[in-house]
């Protein structure tokens, strides 16, 4: 006998939104680098970054202190930042 489930919500519905803050005048640069490890992190399903209000959006259950960590970056431009 095979059971069949209900179909489950969408995702959207059920994700869930953490924010990260981003320096003030963040550099292109580093936004990148900063969402390249963050979209490495197991969990994240979506990435949104407003530069009006410096942040990134990150869609997914994902560890606080993993996102923490992925967020706080040195700039690879150094002090051309």
């Amino acid at each position: 006998m095979v059971e069949q489930n209900e179909p489950a919500a969408p995702a959207a519905e059920s994700t869930q939104v953490a924010m990260v803050a981003l320096p003030p005048g963040i550099c292109r640069r580093c936004v990148r680098a900063v969402s390249r490890r963050v979209s490495d992190l197991p969990g994240v399903v979506s990435l949104e970054f407003d530069a009006d209000a410096g942040v990134l959006r990150v869609g997914g259950e994902v560890d606080p202190a993993a996102l923490r960590r992925a967020g706080s970056a040195d700039c690879p431009a150094g002090a051309d930042c």
